[in-house]
C-alpha cells in the first residue's frame, strides 16, 4: 500500500466498520496502521504501570473488573479479533459467532497473575499480531467477513486493537484513581 494511501487508513477503517466499533477506532491515532500498531493502547498501561499497581485488586464498582482482569480481557479479546481477521483475510466465509467477555473475566484467573506477567503476556501477542498485519495487502486489509452478526474488515480491527486499550485505559484513569 503507498503512503498516500496509508494516510488515509483510519478513515478507511471507520467506512469499513459497524458503528459499535468506531469509537474505538476514534480513540486510534490518525497515522498508517503499522506505524502505531506495535505497542499502540498497550503503551498506555507499560508507562503507567507502578499507577495500575498502586491499584492492586480494587475496582471501582461492584462487579466490575480488577485492573489485572481488565488487561486479561484486552489479551483476550485480541486473539479473538486476531482469528477474525486471519479467516477472513483467507476468504473463509464463515460466519463467525460473539463471544461473552464477561463470562470469560470470571474463569480467567487474572488476579492470580502479575499486571507484569500480563502485560508481558499482551506485549507478546500485540507481537504476534503485529507480524500477522505487516504483509497483507490493500485486499486483504480491506477484505471482510461476518462476525457477532455484523460485516467488519481486518482493517477496522487493527485499529479497533489499538483503540479498545486506549478506552479502558481512559476509563481506569478516570474511574479507579
Amino acid at each position: 500500500m503507498n503512503l498516500s494511501k496509508q494516510i488515509h487508513m483510519k478513515k478507511l477503517a471507520l467506512s469499513t466498520s459497524p458503528d459499535y466499533y468506531k469509537g474505538y477506532i476514534e480513540l486510534a491515532p490518525d497515522q498508517p496502521l503499522m506505524e502505531v500498531l506495535p505497542t499502540g493502547g498497550i503503551d498506555l498501561f507499560v508507562n503507567e504501570l507502578e499507577t495500575l499497581k498502586g491499584i492492586g485488586q480494587r475496582v471501582y464498582a461492584p462487579g466490575k473488573w480488577t485492573v489485572n482482569e481488565l488487561i486479561q480481557h484486552l489479551i483476550d479479546t485480541e486473539r479473538i479479533f486476531v482469528n477474525r481477521a486471519l479467516r477472513f483475510v483467507r476468504q473463509d466465509d464463515t460466519t463467525l459467532p460473539g463471544y461473552d467477555h464477561n463470562a470469560y473475566v470470571p474463569v480467567s484467573m487474572a488476579n492470580d497473575q502479575s499486571i507484569d506477567a500480563l502485560l508481558e503476556e499482551y506485549l507478546a501477542v500485540r507481537k504476534s499480531t503485529e507480524l500477522f498485519y505487516r504483509p497483507l495487502t490493500e485486499k486483504q486489509l480491506l477484505s471482510s467477513g461476518t462476525a457477532s452478526s455484523v460485516q467488519i474488515s481486518p482493517l477496522s480491527i487493527g485499529y479497533i486493537l489499538i483503540g479498545h486499550p486506549t478506552h479502558h485505559f481512559n476509563v481506569i484513569m478516570e474511574r479507579y484513581l
